[in-house]
């Protein structure tokens, strides 16, 4: 386990798999799955931004984004998406999550799927505040 100050830390589910919580303000929340084996060195970079809240940004049809504070380089980079997949885009910065399959002009790098509530993010539209942050550990306060 990672922890990240103020008694919160981050459950990992096996070597790879680490799992998040997240939420649409006002919309619902959903699980995030990010997996290390799909591009370790922007998966740990995200960890250690965590919490992260930031405004969403829809791209109707496609997907909804948000702007990091994260900056790493392409890795293991591809186009097509399908629904449910999350990525980043190293050009801005920005986590991705696709609500539709869809190809991208940019190759983005993979890091992880919405596993429940992909709904709050559907729902979502410009300017929503967008949270993820790590699951807690029952018993855990914060």
């Amino acid at each position: 386990m990672k922890y990240l100050g103020a008694g919160t830390e981050i459950r990992t589910m096996s070597v790879s798999k680490v799992e998040c919580r997240a939420s649409v303000r006002g919309k619902g929340s959903f699980n995030l799955e990010l997996y290390r084996h799909l591009a370790p060195i922007t998966v740990s970079a995200i960890l250690d931004a965590l919490p992260m809240v930031s405004r969403a940004t829809v791209y109707p049809k496609a997907m909804v984004t948000m702007l990091t504070n994260v900056r790493v380089g392409s890795e293991k980079a591809r186009a097509e998406f399908s629904r449910g997949d999350v990525a980043f885009l190293p050009a801005n910065g920005s986590l991705c999550f696709f609500i539709a399959n869809a190809k991208s002009q940019r190759p983005l790098n993979p890091v992880g799927k919405v596993e429940g509530g992909l709904e709050a993010l559907e729902s979502s539209s410009v300017g929503d505040v967008i949270e993820i942050g790590p699951v807690q550990e029952a018993g855990v306060q914060t």
